[in-house]
């Protein structure tokens, strides 16, 4: 399975500032606050930084509440994750992510009926990519090209 090491906060800032390039998003198990509150499978989705230093940072937990929270106010972030959509295990976010893809993803198309040009092919296939192939048939989007059999699926296990 695609999953990548994140380290801190400037890996969250580099994952969220680069999102259109990379897809996926940063996902931890858990966050816990100082004041003791705990959230499950955050997804960051906003860094705030001034002059320099990080200042807040935003997520969205797998009950759909955002939250805002200065970064003085993080006790500890467990298990922080790049992960594709596909991979989210907070449902809520991946469910908004997506849709907003899937639409993206539709007018890309739409935008570029006819003509199939290596950018766009590139740019289609990192978004089925993003949200697997399966979730594409799901939604009864169909690309104006075929989708290379060297597109392996993420659920599936490779043993070398």
């Amino acid at each position: 399975m695609f999953f990548s090491m994140l380290y801190g906060l400037k890996d969250i800032h580099t994952v969220i500032s680069n999102q259109r390039k990379i897809g996926g998003a940063a996902e931890a198990i858990s966050i816990r606050l100082t004041t003791g509150e705990e959230y499950f499978n955050p997804v960051f989705t906003n860094i705030d930084i001034s002059k320099g230093q990080y200042v807040s940072i935003c997520f969205i937990d797998e009950d759909g509440i955002n939250t805002i929270t200065h970064v003085d106010q993080i006790a500890v972030i467990k298990g922080l994750r790049h992960k594709l959509i596909c991979q989210l295990d907070n449902t809520y976010v991946k469910e908004l992510l997506l849709d907003d893809t899937l639409q993206y993803l539709q007018r890309l198309c739409d935008i570029n009926n006819g003509f199939v040009t290596h950018t766009f092919k590139k740019e289609a296939l990192k978004l089925v990519r993003d949200i697997s192939e399966k979730e594409l048939k799901k939604h009864n989007i169909s690309l104006p090209f075929p989708i290379d059999e060297k597109l392996i699926n993420l659920t599936e296990r490779l043993y070398a």
